[in-house]
């Protein structure tokens, strides 16, 4: 048994390169009893279970849907560029959405999106209070689905800025050893694998026995993390 894990493609439509792309090896790699691992902003604009975006991403949710039902478990985590979609996954048994960090015991995996291990990014923890619970939920099954659209484009762009002007005034190195102090703890915990998110910056180093993992963001190339059977670390593997 596999384990994969993907984070961080933005996919902006459902038959782009990069869209097409993991389609492909969604229909093609994981294999049944395999977990996929989808650790957040998959999408780079999904929230509800709107028809916008069942049309608009419709080939990749099918691949995904498709993957369960041959028996691959699917773990998708919510991110901050996609959320509040379970509705689009109602009856598949195999694919399992989660609001917050999770863990796989049997393989001492923890899984995080990484958008709360900043302890100073106080702008973003009062968006994500506001617009991750279920009055904003309700809110969002209640809007039209054009306004939703049009809100969501707008403050999905506004969050990569900010994001990036982050990174770029702060340095990457401190964002960096706050990642890897959070997987630090986690591995003291007892996890071997830590896959996170969210910063786009790619890291892989070793700890203590464990690992921290993040597979950053690229426009052009699938970034994915393999767990063979018995092996002791991922292997990253870019696909073009």
């Amino acid at each position: 048994m596999k384990v994969f894990f993907l984070s961080d493609l933005h996919l902006d439509n459902g038959t782009s390169v990069a869209a097409l792309r993991f389609g492909r090896f969604l229909a093609s790699e994981p294999q049944r009893g395999d977990i996929l691992l989808l650790g957040g902003d998959i999408f780079d604009l999904l929230v509800g279970n709107k028809r916008v975006f069942r049309s608009r991403f419709a080939p990749v949710l099918k691949a995904i849907t498709e993957a369960g039902a041959r028996g691959v478990q699917v773990h998708y985590l919510e991110g901050n560029h996609d959320f509040h979609f379970a509705g689009m996954f109602r009856g598949q048994s195999n694919v399992q959405i989660h609001t917050a960090d999770f863990s796989i015991p049997e393989r001492a995996i923890w899984v995080s999106h990484g958008d709360l291990i900043d302890p100073d990014d106080t702008g973003y923890r009062f968006l994500r209070f506001v617009t991750k619970n279920a009055p904003f939920r309700a809110f969002v099954w209640s809007m039209p689905e054009a306004l939703v659209d049009f809100i969501g484009s707008r403050s999905s762009g506004a969050s990569r800025k900010y994001t990036t002007g982050r990174v770029e005034n702060e340095g990457t190195e401190r964002l960096r050893r706050i990642y890897l102090e959070f997987a630090r703890a986690k591995v003291k915990d007892g996890y071997r694998h830590v896959l996170v998110g969210h910063s786009h910056l790619r890291d892989q180093i070793a700890i203590d026995g464990g690992e921290y993992v993040n597979l950053g963001f690229s426009a052009d190339k699938l970034n994915v993390a393999v767990l063979d059977e018995g092996a002791a670390a991922f292997r990253i593997r870019e696909i073009s």
